[in-house]
């Protein structure tokens, strides 16, 4: 069931891939000249010789971030909002997606409540794995050597334990999102739907969706493998690499929540 929700999402986007561009690409690219305009006006300048820190206290760079922020949070709903719209509702992108009359900054403003939960819910998470990991993972003095360069070699052991941090703390954070970000699709439909409703809802698809949370982890490790391993290749390729994985991520997750809220709350078949 879960690799089939999975299998889905993905015959969505690319059985849709042209609107998948259409709702994310012109989006994107509005962003990234509004980010231009405003690094220029901010006075900040392009030389590699500039002074970070003088240049960090300028009153261009304490602004930046007042504009920044809000646009790409609103970029994200935009996108976000125009693909659960077109899946569910076949609601169909021009060169750009309709902004007049979608619910875009109310979308904003429920992810900002949902990252909140997340952060709230995270920091325990991290306290205790963080802490327990410690205990076992904690190298002895003498088993770290260093290299001729001063560089330390830590035993890998040590690196493999350390990294199970975020992943023991992922897989539930990852969990909740599923589980209560479909409220977020509700949301982009006008169909308010709270954070408790959407946790009882997806009550019953527990299981599914915890089969889902294991295998988007596993997916989500391969753009990293990828990108580092054709770093060192070629630099310029592993760029263009990384923008399309990570558009490809983005679209899934966005995918995810929009095919469970059409499940649970529509529901609607999962095609196998």
């Amino acid at each position: 069931m879960a690799l089939n929700l999975v299998l889905h999402t993905f015959r969505m986007i690319f059985g849709n891939f042209g609107q998948a561009l259409r709702v994310s690409v012109g989006p994107y690219f509005v962003g990234i000249v509004i980010a231009g305009i405003a690094f220029m006006l901010s006075g900040l300048p392009f030389a590699s010789g500039f002074d970070p820190m003088a240049s960090a206290f300028s009153p261009g760079a304490i602004l930046l971030p007042f504009l920044l922020i809000p646009m790409i949070l609103f970029i994200t709903a935009w996108v976000a909002v125009s693909w659960h719209r077109f899946i569910l509702l076949e609601e169909y992108a021009g060169i750009l997606p309709a902004v007049s009359g979608r619910p875009i900054w109310p979308y904003v403003g429920k992810s900002i409540l949902l990252g909140l939960i997340i952060i709230l819910i995270a920091i325990p998470l991290f306290l205790i794995f963080g802490t327990l990991i410690a205990g076992v993972a904690q190298p002895e003095p003498g088993e770290i050597s260093f290299s001729a360069d001063g560089t330390p070699d830590i035993p890998l052991a040590f690196l493999i334990q350390a990294s199970l941090v975020p992943a023991l703390v992922g897989i539930p954070l990852y969990y909740v999102i599923l589980r209560i970000g479909i409220a977020l699709v509700g949301t982009a439909l006008a169909k308010p739907l709270g954070f408790g409703e959407a946790w009882r809802a997806t009550a019953k698809v527990g299981g599914m969706i915890f089969g889902v949370t294991i295998i988007m982890t596993l997916i989500n490790l391969v753009p990293g493998w990828l990108i580092f391993s054709v770093q060192s290749i070629s630099p310029v390729f592993a760029s263009i690499l990384n923008m399309c994985l990570t558009w490809l991520s983005m679209m899934l997750g966005i995918s995810i929540l929009t095919t469970i809220y059409g499940h649970v709350i529509e529901e609607r078949p999962l095609i196998s």
